[in-house]
């Protein structure tokens, strides 16, 4: 499983009843299968970045292309596109308290039908992966915030997706804590090597990334 290169070319998005623009002809190049660490202040259009890659926002000009195919227009193929190429983590992992945390993971594989044993093993190997393999059966009520946190990192590779969008995962956690998780993160990083974007306030982790990008500079 490898990334595939993501290039946003003269993106333009504005928020309606707002005359500055979030993106005036943003343009990045990512290369497949690297770590991009999104930067900038609050407000400045880090989430917005990711919600466009990952086709939940719209914007009115530019091309973003996943691999050099553009992400798709209408609501049908976008929720497609998702299925197949993206996979989301959050800083709130909103795992569904109700189902065991293996359920929780199979959630994103039902959608597309029945899971299958082959699919099991690979929802046993990313748990073991970020040292839960002994808590598939647990409720996320009884998870610490750090173990919640690399659920929801893992959750978003179960389908195996060509590019790993990340929004502030370690944000809600302690130092400590949220250092273990990074560690995890970069683990899976380097066995895995989806294209990821990782959107973070932290300075350090973005160092440790293979490439940052600042929002909001000129």
């Amino acid at each position: 499983m490898i990334g595939h290169p993501l290039s946003i070319t003269g993106l333009h998005k504005t928020y309606p009843g707002n005359a500055h623009p979030v993106f005036d002809g943003f343009s990045i190049e990512v290369e497949a299968g690297s770590l991009c660490a999104i930067v900038g202040v609050s407000g400045v259009g880090k989430t917005t970045l990711l919600n466009c890659v990952a086709g939940l926002d719209h914007w009115e000009s530019g091309i973003i292309a996943v691999g050099g195919e553009p992400v798709p227009d209408g609501a049908e193929a976008r929720a497609l596109y998702r299925r197949r190429r993206v996979g989301l983590a959050f800083q709130q992992p909103h795992l569904l308290p109700e189902f065991t945390v293996r359920e929780n993971l199979r959630m994103p594989l039902l959608i597309d039908g029945e899971v299958t044993p082959e699919a099991e093993v690979w929802i046993g190997q990313l748990l073991s992966t970020v040292g839960l393999g002994d808590l598939g059966e647990r409720l996320p009520g009884q998870l610490s915030g750090g173990e919640a946190a690399r659920v929801g990192l893992v959750r978003a590779l179960v389908r195996k997706p060509t590019l790993w969008l990340l929004d502030e995962p370690t944000g809600n956690l302690d130092p400590a804590t949220a250092e273990e998780v990074f560690g995890f993160l970069l683990g899976l990083h380097a066995e895995l090597r989806p294209t990821t974007l990782l959107v973070t306030h932290n300075p350090g982790l973005a160092e440790r990334c293979m490439r940052t990008v600042r929002l909001g500079c000129v």
